[in-house]
């Protein structure tokens, strides 16, 4: 038996589950009780004879005592009670009782308890819960925060940083509040294997893919927390009886690096998910902003091609109701233990409305409004200035404390781990913040200590940063921010200063130190001073990369890297000098598996010594790349390119050129049938659809043939699609609604307390 102490659930939550345990354990049929402040009514039943013919009453004492529960019974309770004049009262706490107290309780109570039966403790209510496993596994905040479930999904962390993660999502279960999103994800990770979460920032989607992870390592699922691809492959078990879920958070932010510019990963990432897709056990869950996700469709073709638009699962504002949003809001006061005197400025005159009605409402805006540690020393009046000012800018949350709360030498130290977009470890943030000091003595001719690092960590820890220690990384301690919205006041605050973002980007040592100004990303304008001072950067060699000793990067990587820059960073200052540098140490007789679409973007883009130095190799090059284009798109720049530097209707005279050709348009239309077969798979209803993909197919090649090789007869069949493979499919996704319509996992809105409305969830 599970011995809950109810902590996970707040007074109303706790209230709906005695009343659930109450019936089923006595055949009762007691109702919610819309109370007012002086009713004294938790749950009642009525008769004909008396309307209040038995009564309970109920008692939420978290971290309390029994002489808080009897002072309270005595001297507010009882009075109410001998008005109401109940047959039978019933008290009911989550507080451990003895028999003594139990029976000192009924002998003040008297007449109104008629029994010490009626007096009922924790010890009863665990009792009822397990002769009830129905209601337990109803109420999943009570039923993960058993010490017998918990430690099961502990077990389920393979390494330290997951198990970090695990517990966390343990302390934050008493703040989460389900919607039916949470069941309509659920569906979709079941179905599809893989689960992409979107939506805006502070909305919710780490929260929605915490839960869902609680779940699958109680049903026995090994977790691990990602932070790239490789990570994955490392651990990615072939036995289909080992139950794995890998979880990767912001993978298209803090890893953007990773996912869409590192070598290799693009295709690594779209390998792996069509690896989960194809394995049994497997589980992916990705979670990303919106704006990055249609910025890396559109910009990469693979990322787009990995199916992910089918599985994309967006969570918007609208997507909680207002009862939701007010019991986000009651949770954080309620777990906070928010002082009576602040509690009195959101219930006066109904504030509560103000807050979840603004348009800038977000739960984790609402996460900031209650931490203790903002608003313990505040005054009811400055509180409410502050609810009310955060919630017309939120991204100024940070700012006083920001400002006024530490010194130049903290602020320089939260830029500098800003500027990197994974939690850097200790060792390399020393070295980064190191060059930063460099540049302020330099600079603005400060004196620093040498222990300034260790001092800095040490004031911003807990209230700026958080430290975190990865077992299966050799024990290394990594930095982070504590909490997201601090990053989104950062970017908001070193754009609106010139001088602040001048000196971050003129401090860097490392080269994904730049990740954050990546014009394509669209947070940050880069002017030509700013381009300036990353191109002499790179001209000179100032940089270096953090995985610069990572065994899968070679020479190329490094070089392509400095490219890139120089191409997506300084388009308004002359780099073909330098770049020409670059492009010469690239080794043209490798293959360019990895790096094929800078090559044709350099190509693209290549002007003055660049342009000659291409036109000299163009044919070596672009033999090398054509045998790695997979997509329409690339094979049409493929031919402009042609005619940039040579003339393609001379190269496919040519009957080896052919060939090359013709494998190529092989390579596109076979990616183009994988393409459509998964668009089939997820959408297919009606078996004549597959005459129609078939049609659709054909003419694709048949274009596709006489664009790039006209008059030339192609040296390989097309296999179509039959419609017998496909009749199970098309069952399944008719029969898609009705496989998952009773599947509920979470106990989902009006469930939780169907009776309550929004005034008196806060009475």
């Amino acid at each position: 038996m599970n011995n809950y102490d109810f902590s996970t659930l707040n007074d109303k939550e706790f209230e709906t589950l005695v009343k659930d345990l109450l019936n089923a354990k006595f055949g009762f049929e007691l109702q919610d009780f819309k109370k007012g402040r002086d009713k004294g009514i938790d749950l009642r039943y009525s008769t004909s004879e008396n309307d209040n013919s038995l009564v309970v009453q109920v008692k939420h004492y978290v971290n309390s005592k029994y002489a808080n529960l009897k002072y309270g019974m005595i001297n507010t309770e009882l009075p109410k009670v001998k008005k109401l004049k109940p047959s039978r009262y019933i008290v009911v706490t989550s507080l451990e009782l003895s028999p003594q107290e139990k029976d000192e309780l009924k002998k003040e109570l008297k007449p109104f308890i008629l029994s010490s039966q009626d007096i009922i403790a924790r010890n009863e209510l665990n009792s009822y819960l397990s002769e009830n496993k129905e209601i337990e596994k109803k109420y999943f905040k009570l039923w993960f925060s058993s010490i017998n479930v918990f430690n099961s999904i502990l077990n389920n962390a393979v390494e330290g940083r997951t198990r970090f993660l695990l517990e966390k999502i343990k302390r934050k279960l008493p703040f989460y509040v389900p919607t039916k999103k949470t069941d309509d994800a659920n569906r979709i990770l079941e179905k599809e294997k893989l689960l992409l979460i979107t939506g805006q920032p502070g909305i919710g989607k780490t929260t929605l893919a915490e839960i869902l992870l609680l779940d699958k390592a109680e049903k026995g699922y090994k977790i691990y927390q990602i932070e790239n691809v490789r990570d994955a492959e490392d651990v990615f078990s072939p036995n289909p009886e080992q139950k794995q879920l890998f979880y990767f958070d912001d993978f298209l932010g803090a890893n953007y690096l990773e996912i869409v510019n590192a070598d290799k990963t693009e295709t690594q990432l779209t390998n792996f998910i069509d690896r989960v897709r194809h394995s049994e056990n497997k589980y992916l869950i990705l979670t990303t902003r919106t704006v990055i996700l249609n910025y890396a469709n559109e910009k990469y073709e693979k990322i787009s091609r990995a199916s992910l638009k089918r599985d994309k699962f967006e969570i918007e504002l609208t997507d909680y109701n207002d009862y939701q949003k007010a019991l986000i809001l009651y949770n954080h006061l309620y777990f906070n233990q928010i002082s009576n005197d602040l509690y009195e400025i959101i219930i006066q005159e109904r504030f509560y409305w103000n807050i979840i009605k603004h348009k800038n409402y977000t739960p984790r805006l609402i996460e900031f409004l209650v931490e203790k540690r903002e608003i313990e020393n505040l005054t009811p009046v400055e509180y409410k200035e502050i609810i009310i000012n955060n919630l017309e800018y939120p991204k100024k949350i940070w700012k006083k404390s920001f400002e006024n709360q530490i010194s130049d030498l903290d602020r320089c130290l939260l830029f500098t781990l800003f500027s990197f977009e994974v939690e850097p470890k200790v060792e390399v943030l020393r070295e980064a913040y190191k060059s930063r000091l460099n540049f302020e003595m330099k600079e603005y001719n400060l004196s620093i200590s040498s222990n300034t690092f260790e001092k800095s960590i040490k004031i911003l820890q807990n209230g700026f940063i958080l430290s975190k220690i990865y077992s299966r990384d050799s024990n290394s301690q990594h930095f982070g921010f504590i909490n997201p919205s601090l990053t989104d006041f950062l970017i908001s605050y070193i754009e609106e200063s010139y001088s602040t973002k001048k000196n971050i980007i003129s401090s860097v040592l490392y080269i994904e130190q730049l990740a954050k100004f990546n014009p394509n990303k669209k947070i940050f304008i880069l002017d030509e001073e700013f381009q300036r001072i990353i191109f002499n950067k790179i001209r000179n060699n100032e940089l270096q990369s953090i995985n610069k000793d990572k065994e899968y990067l070679t020479d190329d990587s490094n070089v392509i890297q400095c490219i890139r820059i120089l191409i997506n960073y300084c388009d308004s200052i002359d780099t073909d000098e330098v770049l020409l540098e670059y492009v010469q140490k690239i080794d043209l007789n490798s293959h360019f598996l990895f790096v094929y679409k800078d090559i044709m973007i350099m190509l693209e883009y290549a002007n003055k010594k660049c342009f000659s130095f291409f036109k000299e190799n163009f044919i070596l090059i672009i033999e090398k790349v054509l045998k790695l284009i997979d997509d329409q798109s690339d094979a049409e720049v493929l031919v402009d390119l042609f005619y940039k530097y040579n003339d393609y209707d001379d190269y496919i005279l040519d009957e080896s050129k052919q060939e090359k050709i013709s494998n190529m348009i092989e390579v596109i239309f076979e990616s183009e049938k994988e393409r459509t077969k998964n668009k089939l798979e997820e959408s297919i209803l009606d078996i004549s659809e597959i005459e129609e993909a078939n049609t659709k197919l054909q003419e694709f090649l048949d274009e596709l043939h006489e664009f790039l090789l006209p008059d030339v007869e192609l040296n390989f069949s097309v296999d179509e699609f039959y419609t017998e493979d496909w009749m199970d499919i098309v069952e399944e996704n008719n029969n898609y609604n009705d496989d998952y319509e009773d599947d509920v996992l979470f106990n989902i809105g009006n469930d939780i307390n169907p009776s309550y409305d929004i005034d008196d969830l806060f009475d």
